[in-house]
């Protein structure tokens, strides 16, 4: 049975969630090639974690290589 002092405290703090903050990059298109740079690579977006939101930058990245 759960007591009054913690009902209390269930109201006063917030309970702890499991979820960590993070951030990853994300393709925005398939393998190309970029005359600009001169590789073949993929265009990325960097993209992040927080409070269990997701949010994501434009495709600004670019990196070398079709893995």
């Amino acid at each position: 049975m759960i007591s009054l002092m913690d009902k209390v405290l269930d109201r006063l703090v917030p309970r702890a969630t499991a979820s960590a903050d993070t951030s990853y990059y994300k393709n925005c298109d398939g393998c190309t090639y970029v005359a600009e740079y001169g590789y073949v690579g993929h265009w990325q977006k960097l993209c992040h974690v927080v409070g269990g939101k997701t949010g994501c930058t434009g495709c600004l990245y670019f990196r070398v290589g079709c893995a």
